[in-house]
């Protein structure tokens, strides 16, 4: 079987070489590469003098390049965008069996229509687009944002209901899921069975609280960061932020306001492998304090590495964890539920223990080799006749 899977990356061309930036590639390249015949990836791409942090592909067949657009939005400012991609996909169109590709987006959007009923297509959300448009933008790009998303789901929900919808995470499942004749969610992992660890202790008496992700508003660091600043009224406490984002700026004055220059070290962005691994290794506790998400993958490298966690309750992280079973739940916007949060688990190495365990014993069902399989077996299912003929 062949497949044809979309994608808003922006990819680096190296040498004759394909990388990416985003680890969700790892998740693809094993899937299609794996479990697929013959594949080949559309996104945007870039010549680059350095290479991108994870290597895809250096077949030239492998990668379909659509004109490059800096945002979303210029697809309104520029219309030849959909003409160009338009004739960059007739041959993809014709030649593969199935078609995966993120939702929504403009190019998705082009394919379903280019499509229409004639081949099986995979609608995959990967989060709440409008939460995330909600905190990340305002004034005319958010109601642009958020009108356009809409219409996507309208049109999806009025032409394609035979679709196969896949989240990540049930939260937009959830949502989603009576609109559509075939649904289901997965998880995106991208850890490997090779990497695991066993369950760990609490022989620790400087605490180590690790952040991983984009700095971005929908993350709720500035929490994070007071909840740093009341623990360390009780008790020495660090934080690592792993990650770059468009609010470094904003909270390293943060951190200078709030007098935690030495409680707060800035890691900068780690690409997936030993050097994080060694991170997750050597910290205490994994801290989420976002307001909007779909299922990060860190849930997952928390799970490899039997790191117990302390997270808000929202998205497709409420429904992955379990509170006092594998983290701590608390409030999105309430640093003091933070703090306490962590010195309760740091006062209760009973519970500390069971977390840690309860997370590596979830682990075997949540890597890349189950999700991977999980996923390939459920598209190719899904592009039966049997199957396609069940929904009409």
């Amino acid at each position: 079987m062949k497949i044809f899977a979309y994608n808003d990356f922006i990819l680096k061309e190296n040498k004759g070489k394909i990388y990416a930036d985003d680890s969700h590639i790892l998740f693809i390249k094993a899937t299609c590469e794996t479990h697929f015949d013959q594949f080949q990836l559309g996104s945007r791409c870039v010549e680059s003098m350095e290479t991108g942090h994870y290597f895809f592909t250096d077949k030239d067949n492998q990668v379909l390049v659509f004109p490059f657009y800096s945002s979303v939005s210029q697809f309104f400012t520029k219309p030849s965008l959909f003409s160009r991609s338009k004739d960059l996909l007739k041959s993809a169109v014709a030649h593969f069996d199935i078609f995966w590709v993120t939702w929504p987006h403009p190019i998705s959007f082009l394919i379903l229509l280019m499509i229409g009923k004639k081949k099986p297509v995979v609608l995959f959300m990967r989060q709440n687009l409008e939460a995330l448009i909600q905190v990340r933008y305002s004034g005319i790009q958010k109601w642009a944002g958020l009108s356009f998303t809409k219409f996507l789901y309208w049109y999806a929900e009025k032409f394609h209901t035979n679709a196969l919808l896949v989240t990540v995470g049930d939260e937009m499942y959830e949502r989603f899921k009576g609109k559509f004749i075939h649904s289901s969610y997965i998880s995106d992992s991208i850890v490997s069975e090779r990497v695991r660890i066993s369950s760990r202790k609490m022989n620790f008496e400087k605490i180590k609280l690790l952040f991983v992700g984009r700095l971005e508003p929908e993350k709720g660091l500035p929490d994070l960061f007071r909840a740093v600043q009341l623990l360390n009224k009780t008790n020495d406490t660090e934080l690592t932020v792993v990650g770059e984002g468009d609010q470094k700026d904003q909270l390293v004055k943060l951190r200078e306001k709030l007098n935690l220059k030495s409680k707060i070290k800035f890691a900068g962005y780690k690409p997936f492998g030993e050097e994080l691994f060694d991170l997750y290794k050597n910290h205490h506790f994994l801290m989420i304090s976002s307001y909007s998400e779909g299922l990060p993958k860190i849930i997952n490298e928390a799970r490899a590495f039997a790191l117990p966690i302390i997270s808000t309750k929202v998205g497709g992280i409420s429904k992955a964890l379990h509170h006092e079973k594998t983290c701590l739940f608390v409030s999105p916007g309430k640093p003091d539920e933070l703090s306490r949060a962590v010195i309760r688990l740091f006062g209760d190495s009973a519970l500390y223990q069971s977390i840690s365990t309860n997370l590596s014993e979830e682990f075997s069902d949540n890597s890349l080799e189950y999700w991977s399989k999980n996923f390939a077996d459920l598209l190719r299912y899904y592009s039966t006749k049997e199957y396609a003929e069940s929904g009409k």
